[in-house]
Order: C-alpha cells, then sequence, then structure tokens
C-alpha cells in the first residue's frame, strides 16, 4: 500500500511593520506557535515581537521547507536570538547563505 504524504502549505501571508520603518512579510503556518487559529495568527504576526518570536520558534523548530518561505535577511537576523544547537545553526547558516 501506498502512503501518500501531505507537505506543509502556508496559509497566505502578513506583513509586520518593524520599529524601524522595514516592512517583513511573513508566511502564516498554524502550528510553529501553538494556540492560536489561523485567524488569530493573522492579527498577532502583525506585532513586531510576536513576528520576531514566531519567527525565532520556526528557526528552532521548522524543516526547511517552511524556513524557505520566510525572507532570507529576516531569518538572518533572527538567527542570532534563536539559541540553536550549533549543528543546526550551521546548517542553517549553510541554507542561508
Amino acid at each position: 500500500m501506498k502512503r501518500s504524504y501531505r507537505f506543509v502549505e502556508s496559509e497566505g501571508t502578513v506583513q509586520c511593520a518593524l520599529g524601524s520603518g522595514r516592512k517583513v512579510t511573513l508566511p502564516v503556518f498554524p502550528g510553529i506557535l501553538k494556540h492560536p487559529t489561523v485567524a488569530e495568527l493573522r492579527e498577532l504576526l502583525t506585532k513586531p515581537e510576536v513576528a520576531r518570536k514566531y519567527t525565532i520558534l520556526a528557526l528552532q523548530k521548522a524543516p526547511w521547507q517552511v524556513l524557505r518561505e520566510f525572507p532570507r535577511d529576516w531569518l538572518d537576523a533572527c538567527l542570532a536570538e534563536a539559541n540553536l544547537r550549533a549543528s543546526r545553526a550551521q546548517a542553517l547558516r549553510f541554507l542561508l547563505s
């Protein structure tokens, strides 16, 4: 019997205005932040502190298939705060280069 796997897909994107006047477009993946629904997540991601936490959690847990939908410069900016295992941090730096 063959198994078919459903790959992770984003539920759209959200723009977040950062304090520096810069805007970041983030993909919406339910499950990175555990409890909010998709609608709640869209609203939460418009706040810069939630967007940063969401990105850091994605760097810690999400596979590359998910991470490649984030802006690379934003991932790179959050990478230092992510507190990753050395091997994961090295792999992500390689993939982001």
